[in-house]
């Protein structure tokens, strides 16, 4: 890949990547838990317009949180920054990037014609009702165990990204998002999924779809 654009969302520089060119819309790709925008490459071809992918904050080029911690609503943020930049755009997201395209669709639905949602890394959070200090507890003591990369010029993730598995997601919230997106395909493989996944394909908004992931794009820009 070229070297990135940096966006600044807050205190953090967020590293947005060309992986193809092109005329049309484009499409913004967010990666799983602990993944980058690199992730993406492969699947670049799939469509018809440009492909941009995001290194979320404390994920590849982007920079780390400093006194603070991750949530996907921070991520999310950091999407929107990226639209900002783009312009209106389909997104496609795998894991925690499939649960922060759902947030950015249902939050800006006049400039997100459509999402993939995608399995990975991330995808289930903690669940829907979970005991959040029990698994505050268990983020934390996988943060502390974690070796801490070397900053300069590393592309790995921030240990503390883990936090980002303790969020929970209840499906009502889930649903809200999903009944004001424009449009959403959900991949499945027969796989179980999450409550708050089969809350939005139940949504009139949402389509289920089979296949690899290069054809759900494919019907995507379709």
């Amino acid at each position: 890949m070229s070297a990135p654009s940096v966006l600044r969302h807050g205190r953090v520089s967020i590293a947005l990547h060309a992986l193809r060119g092109g005329a049309g819309r484009a499409l913004l790709c967010l990666h799983a838990l602990g993944g980058r925008a690199a992730d993406w490459e492969a699947l670049a071809d799939a469509w018809p317009g440009p492909v941009h992918a995001l290194d979320f904050a404390g994920h590849g080029a982007s920079g780390w949180v400093r006194g603070g911690a991750y949530s996907p609503e921070l991520l999310a943020g950091d999407a929107d920054v990226a639209l900002a930049r783009l312009g209106d755009a389909w997104l496609a997201g795998t894991g925690l990037g499939a649960w922060v395209a759902l947030l950015v669709a249902g939050a800006r639905p006049a400039h997100v014609a459509g999402a993939l949602l995608l399995p990975g890394a991330g995808l289930a959070g903690a669940g829907a009702q979970p005991d959040p200090q029990a698994e505050l507890d268990t983020a934390w003591q996988r943060a502390s165990d974690a070796q801490q990369p070397a900053p300069a010029g590393s592309t790995a993730s921030d240990p503390l990204a883990v936090l980002l598995e303790s969020d929970f997601r209840p499906p009502d919230y889930a649903e809200a998002f999903a009944a004001r997106a424009r449009r959403l395909l959900l991949l499945e493989d027969g796989a179980p999924r999450p409550p708050w996944w089969e809350a939005v394909a139940a949504s009139p908004r949402a389509e289920r779809v089979s296949g690899s992931a290069a054809e759900a794009l494919v019907r995507l820009a379709g």
